[in-house]
């Protein structure tokens, strides 16, 4: 870590319902973070473990870096961001979560809302630069038509980081208020946030999708949702149902779904190499169960456990 800097660790808490990303939040536009004392793996975990469990709905989660990177506050300090994506179930009653695209909005190309703003904000970046008159507003022009898929371009989900990014530069976010969608507190998080869906995304194009989002047993139409919904864009459903069945990813768990309506379809599980692999990709988080929680019912409790633990000479141990 850079000497002298402060070090804020964030979790971005992403989990699927019925096939819709959903991010748990504090009810007032702030993403899990805290002030980081820490250096090594063992630290980390604690502490994003102490920062899930402050909600107290959810037993295990996966954790992967983001994106680290330095800002300088109004004081000239310098604050180290280290921000994770936190992949798990919503569990208990789903209170906290809500749908990433109520905060994105331009992200979600299923519908015509979703498409209509992500020419709508293309189109406001462009008219910055339009006419371009220099070689670097060209370069922006260029940039902006790649990210929003303007002017015949294909779109590209992985990109989220980047449009966000250039939101954020042109004043967009923080959101005003002015447009239909959810806000969150400060850039930071939207940053944060866009950076995780982006991270999701990336491997999609390979159907790789983390185990611990999806249940134990669906069917390939659950799986297409999924897929589809942390994408943000549709799927041609033929070609998909191909692709899945042929990727060596998943296999025939035994039995058929419980539909209401329609046929029953079959059901199918992740390849046990392949919850293996991704076992060792991530780092695994084990979270207490809330009757284990007495005594520690307030987040400056939680946080007090967790400076002591950090600050001691042994490294912090996990709480079971």
């Amino acid at each position: 870590m850079t000497e002298g800097a402060g070090i804020i660790i964030a979790a971005v808490p992403v989990a699927l319902q019925a096939g819709e990303p959903l991010v748990l939040t504090d009810g007032q536009g702030k993403l899990p973070h805290m002030q980081f004392y820490g250096s090594d793996e063992a630290q980390i975990k604690a502490a994003l473990e102490t920062l899930i469990v402050t909600h107290r709905r959810i037993l295990s989660a996966c954790a992967e870096q983001l994106p680290a990177s330095m800002e300088q506050t109004s004081d000239a300090r310098k604050i180290v961001e280290l921000p994770y994506l936190v992949t798990t179930q919503t569990g208990g009653d789903g209170k906290g979560w809500s749908s990433c695209y109520d905060f994105l909005p331009w992200e979600d190309q299923r519908n015509d809302h979703g498409v209509t703003l992500k020419n709508r904000l293309g189109e406001f970046l462009l008219a910055q630069v339009t006419p371009p008159t220099t070689s670097e507003q060209v370069g922006v022009r260029k940039k902006v038509c790649v990210l929003f898929a303007l002017e015949g371009l294909r779109w590209r989900p992985e990109l989220a980081p980047e449009r966000c990014g250039v939101l954020i530069e042109a004043g967009y976010l923080p959101a005003d208020g002015q447009m239909d969608m959810m806000t969150l507190a400060d850039s930071r998080f939207y940053k944060w946030l866009a950076q995780g869906l982006g991270h999701l995304r990336k491997p999609l194009r390979s159907l790789s999708m983390p185990v611990e989002l999806m249940p134990e047993r669906f069917t390939i139409p659950q799986f297409q949702a999924s897929m589809e919904g942390v994408l943000g864009e549709t799927l041609d459903k033929q070609a998909f149902r191909r692709s899945v069945t042929n990727c060596g990813l998943i296999e025939e768990a035994g039995g058929v779904s419980d539909e209401i309506f329609g046929r029953p379809a079959r059901l199918f599980r992740f390849k046990n190499d392949v919850v293996i692999a991704r076992n060792t990709q991530c780092l695994p988080l084990v979270l207490p169960l809330a009757e284990t929680l007495t005594g520690m019912e307030t987040i400056e409790n939680l946080l007090f456990s967790y400076r002591r633990r950090s600050e001691s000479p042994d490294p912090p141990q996990d709480e079971n």
